[in-house]
């Protein structure tokens, strides 16, 4: 009985250690968003078309140097073109930024309200401020088929992506 009670209890100290060890283990290695790095981001709000329209655009740069962009665009002042994921390229002063997504007009008929739409955005974000031209395009075929004009933006918030 005692050789009984010895081997059970060395299999529940071993069992206890080796469970602490792992714990101990998976808290001290794994790694924590605290232990990470913040990622550079800038907010950028700008006007489209003198104010037929306006954008709300997020730059987060990537450990890896790639910098995606995510926000909405408003096109005449009625259609909302929100994004995620786009590919975006910054050069000294110089963006160019291309997304898809999906826009909804809520004042067009029943079951015409939503399109996949394509925009590029190309210009120049210097010191805060950054100007430049746009081209968006709509594949519903009920939906205008897209325009292209000029927009100026401000930077709100962050900093770390741009010049």
């Amino acid at each position: 009985m005692r050789r009984y009670r010895f081997v059970v209890c060395t299999v529940i100290g071993v069992t206890l250690i080796f469970s602490l060890f792992v714990i101990g283990y998976g808290l001290s290695s794994g790694s924590s968003n605290a232990d990470r790095p913040a990622m550079p981001t800038e907010r950028w709000k700008s006007i489209v078309d003198r104010g037929s329209g306006k954008g709300g655009w997020t730059f987060t740069k990537k450990p890896d140097g790639t910098v995606t962009v995510a926000g909405e665009w408003t096109y005449l002042n009625s259609i909302t073109c929100p994004f995620t994921g786009g590919s975006v390229v910054i050069s000294g002063p110089s963006l160019l930024f291309t997304v898809t997504g999906t826009a909804t007009n809520p004042s067009a008929p029943s079951g015409f309200q939503d399109s996949p739409f394509a925009l590029e955005v190309k210009g120049e974000l210097k010191d805060g401020k950054g100007r430049g031209t746009y081209t968006i395009t709509f594949s519903a075929s009920v939906w205008p088929s897209g325009s292209s004009g000029a927009w100026t933006a401000t930077r709100t918030e962050g900093q770390g992506v741009t010049e």
